[in-house]
């Protein structure tokens, strides 16, 4: 049998997190989301030196940061997240309330989208940002767009 170019269970993009106390952080995904932790590669000092976990059906990788050239840095070095994760799950407003139980901050209720969604936002307690989703209308661009401008009080974005 031929080796895939994509492992199982995995998919072609995975978000991959530099996190101050990535086992803390490890512990909070467990809590909020009902991560599994698929494995763990310890590194010296008791820090993380690469992780894996499964929430859903998606794969998240994460480890303390790395200062060697080339390693990851945490978001908090750059005052901030600059990369969201979007995940969908079949009941957000459990989640979203599972994720605040164990030390999510809110940043954005959830909310009925005009794109479909129902949706919230919080930051962890690691700095990164989840919108935590369950999509309950297919609708087509044209209908997002209308929504948008309705919402928006402009006209229709372009596509």
């Amino acid at each position: 049998m031929a080796v895939k170019p994509i492992p199982e269970g995995q998919h072609s993009i995975t978000p991959y997190l530099a996190i101050n106390d990535a086992a803390k952080a490890i512990e909070f995904y467990k809590q909020a989301f009902g991560a599994v932790e698929m494995f763990r590669l310890d590194a010296p000092g008791g820090r993380v030196g690469h992780a894996e976990l499964k929430i859903g059906d998606s794969s998240l990788m994460l480890g303390d940061p790395c200062d060697m050239e080339g390693g990851l840095t945490a978001s908090q070095k750059l005052n901030g997240a600059g990369v969201g994760l979007h995940l969908y799950v079949e009941d957000c407003d459990k989640v979203y309330a599972q994720a605040l139980a164990a030390g999510g901050i809110q940043l954005h209720p959830l909310t009925d989208q005009f794109y479909g969604d129902r949706s919230g936002t919080l930051k962890d307690p690691f700095g990164n940002i989840w919108f935590v989703s369950t999509h309950k209308e297919d609708l087509t661009p044209d209908q997002i767009r209308a929504r948008a401008a309705k919402m928006f009080g402009g006209s229709k974005a372009a596509s």
